[in-house]
């Protein structure tokens, strides 16, 4: 797999390419090279994403599962909910 910086040069080449020349490309060719942006964009997150994994697993040990967007925390399940003003 590519590193980030790999992948960060080869946006910023085909960006340039397709701001010069865009206007003067055929439709198939600027949807095939905008296509070929987008996914080297996705991979340059994801090797950015791993890296960040890779190096917060290496500083304390195995990381911790973060908890789903609609999970409460811990704390906050224990108390009682607030009695209704009444």
């Amino acid at each position: 797999m590519a590193t980030a910086g790999q992948l960060k040069t080869k946006i910023d080449r085909l960006e340039k390419k397709l701001a010069d020349k865009g206007a003067s490309l055929s439709p198939a060719i600027r949807r095939l090279k905008t296509k070929r942006l987008k996914r080297l964009q996705r991979a340059r997150r994801v090797a950015l994403a791993i890296d960040k994994k890779r190096t917060d697993e290496k500083k304390g040990g195995k990381a911790a599962p973060e908890p789903a967007a609609g999970d409460k925390p811990a704390a906050a399940a224990g108390e009682p909910a607030a009695p209704p003003a009444g």
